[in-house]
């Protein structure tokens, strides 16, 4: 597994691939490390601390290439597609039992590794704005927010189901995004996920 870890990381070091294909690698490096690698997540304190710290600096250092990737919100959508993959497999795939188990601290991640391409844009600092891009974006906060275990324990069962329903407003609305922004060439990788999803969440649905 250490083997396929290297090679993501090397697909992205190299910047070989389009961006909808790099969201692709981000989000099996995501997937791996919760597999095979779950101390950042069983200590999720330090994987927020991290996320947070790269988020400032790719805030301050918004022109260096370095950071290219948060800027993007390359990072943050990795995140998000694994959170919402898991969502559509089998319940009885180990992988997905494990991806499930911490999929409060990926969306947390996910939030605060894709808030500088925001928030950048927010305030015109790179770009342009998006209202599909700021919509998903708002909704994610208080998610975001009720995410936190401290919190969610406050929650009652019946109502975080209710809630959760708002992820489906962000998956929705980051797709329209990315279908809206992108080149060509990843608006079909984006438009083949979502068919994807679609067909096995309604097929998922149509199994209870």
């Amino acid at each position: 597994m250490i083997g396929v870890l290297l090679l993501l990381i090397a697909i992205l070091v190299f910047d070989v691939l389009p961006k909808a294909f790099t969201i692709l690698v981000i989000s099996g490096l995501f997937t791996v490390l919760i597999y095979k690698y779950d101390i950042l997540f069983k200590k999720s304190y330090i994987l927020y601390i991290i996320s947070l710290v790269l988020s400032v600096l790719s805030v301050v250092f918004y022109k260096e290439i370095y950071f290219k990737y948060i800027i993007q919100g390359l990072f943050g959508y990795g995140a998000f597609l694994v959170v919402m993959m898991v969502g559509v497999l089998p319940n009885k795939w180990t992988l997905s039992r494990k991806i499930k188990k911490y999929r409060g601290e990926l969306s947390i991640t996910g939030f605060i590794l894709i808030a500088p391409h925001a928030m950048l844009r927010i305030f015109g600092i790179v770009s342009y704005v998006d209202l599909f891009g700021v919509a998903a974006f708002v909704v994610m906060i208080p998610l975001t927010f009720l995410s936190f275990k401290t919190i969610k324990k406050q929650v009652n069962p019946r109502d975080w189901i209710r809630i959760l329903k708002g992820a489906y407003i962000v998956y929705f609305a980051l797709f329209v995004h990315l279908l809206v922004v992108s080149a060509w060439e990843n608006k079909i990788v984006y438009a083949v996920l979502l068919t994807l999803y679609l067909n096995n969440k309604l097929l998922k649905e149509f199994k209870k």
